[in-house]
């Protein structure tokens, strides 16, 4: 869905506090040792010179440097948040207590150097477990030390959208949804614009957790910011369909339509969405077929009060199936009627030919299922297999179409193969198989 924005930063903390200079013996002993690594001894000794004065600034910064130190040194990443919380809250601490001293130490000026090159550290191990495959192999489960280390990155530097984003693909990409939606809803606010990748990411995840009052919502957002992009246009007709208001749907692509007439992308955006609702309906319809077929045939071996209460339940599902069947005919004419609009527009458009010849392909597909489901009216059942395969016609004349606009798309020719066989016709069946590559 959304490709991971890797990127590494070159930051190093070795050098950054030397030099410093201090009248003050503990802030000297806190220095050196951080300079030797003794980071517990840094620990000890601030908290001695915060118990003499708690508003000694350079107790707190140098707190800050050995708790998120002491998290850079774990092998398992998973277990520093902590630490790096702790080192976060002693740097806002050291920041506060600095700029309300008479002269400010030069220390102040190393914070944001030190936090961005905690949060460089974290980060960059995170992406190399994502993408190294010699560091991956010498764990049992990168995407989790991954996830801990972009954990640390998050939370040494909130304001980083950038590991945010990561973070929320890699939740993503291990199936935690929930997490992912959380995650990219704190990057997005922490960006200054949204790119639009940003924004059909986290919508995508709405629709997927069907949160569709949200991803209508963030859909009006990114068609505000970026409203030359149709696919925000597309995503809100698909939460309208979601949540049942196929209606509005419509009234949306359709005044955008009225704005540009001659704008082949809102029609395919209707005619496309339209017909993802029809498809639901369809499958629908074919799963009551499938119910009044077995139901006919227990029928036949029933008699008297049961084989009544049982012809009145198959009644009651073919009603159920012909309010269904006039709902699915009048979307399919809608989306039929859009796609055409696209192929006037643009005549050499080989994926609205498709589109239309799967449209007819699954129509016709509806119409065996009615045909099967009837037992005992062998006229009817040549009725509805002669329209099926009329209509199966219409579906092979676009998919041609569409092959003979693009004949390399082997899809085209799959599609091909299916309807040639199921019209009798082997030559061109053989043919279609060969260039679909079967």
């Amino acid at each position: 869905m959304k490709s991971l924005k890797f990127l590494l930063f070159p930051f190093l903390l070795a050098g950054i506090i030397w030099g410093c200079e201090s009248t003050n013996p503990l802030v000297d002993e806190m220095e050196t040792n951080s300079l030797l690594g003794n980071y517990d001894a840094v620990l000890e000794t601030a908290n001695t010179a915060l118990e003499q004065d708690s508003s000694n600034g350079l107790a707190h910064f140098y707190k800050g440097i050995a708790y998120g130190s002491k998290a850079q040194q774990l092998e398992q990443p998973w277990e520093g948040e902590e630490l790096y919380q702790m080192s976060r809250e002693s740097f806002a601490e050291a920041e506060e207590w600095m700029n309300m001293a008479e002269e400010r130490p030069d220390e102040y000026e190393e914070i944001d150097e030190i936090i961005t090159s905690f949060w460089a550290d974290e980060h960059n191990n995170a992406v190399a477990f994502l993408t190294e495959d010699s560091l991956r192999s010498t764990v049992n489960d990168p995407e989790r030390y991954a996830l801990g280390h972009l954990n640390n990155a998050t939370t040494i530097q909130p304001d980083s959208a950038l590991s945010f984003v990561v973070l929320a693909s890699t939740q993503f990409n291990e199936g935690d949804i929930p997490a992912a939606i959380e995650t990219y809803e704190a990057a997005m606010e922490k960006m200054e614009t949204p790119e639009i990748e940003d924004y059909e990411f986290l919508i995508s995840l709405y629709i997927n957790q069907e949160q569709y009052d949200k991803a209508q919502e963030l859909s009006l957002e990114a068609n505000e910011v970026y409203p030359e992009h149709t696919e925000f246009v597309q995503f809100l007709a698909d939460v309208y369909i979601q949540k049942g208001d196929v209606d509005q749907a419509i009234t949306i692509i359709e005044d955008l339509i009225a704005d540009e007439p001659d704008n082949p992308q809102y029609y395919r955006v209707l005619g496309t969405q339209i017909y993802q609702n029809v498809s639901e309906i369809n499958s629908e319809i074919a799963e009551l077929y499938n119910d009044v077929f077995e139901k006919e045939r227990e029928a036949r071996q029933l008699s008297g009060e049961e084989e009544e209460a049982a012809r009145e339940e198959i009644e009651q599902i073919r009603n159920e199936i012909s309010e269904l069947q006039q709902e699915s005919d009048e979307l399919t004419d809608i989306a039929i009627e859009n796609m055409e609009e696209v192929i006037r527009l643009q005549p050499e458009d080989d994926e609205a030919y498709n589109i239309l010849g799967i449209i007819y392909q699954n129509k016709a597909a509806n119409l065996f299922e009615q045909r099967n489901s009837i037992v005992d009216d062998s006229e009817r059942v040549q009725e509805l297999d002669q329209q099926a395969r009329d209509t199966l016609q219409q579906s092979r004349e676009y998919y041609e179409k569409a092959a003979e606009i693009d004949p390399d798309v082997p899809e085209y020719w799959e599609s091909l193969f299916q309807v040639y066989t199921t019209l009798g016709m082997e030559e061109e069946a053989q043919e279609a198989m060969e260039k679909a590559g079967m």
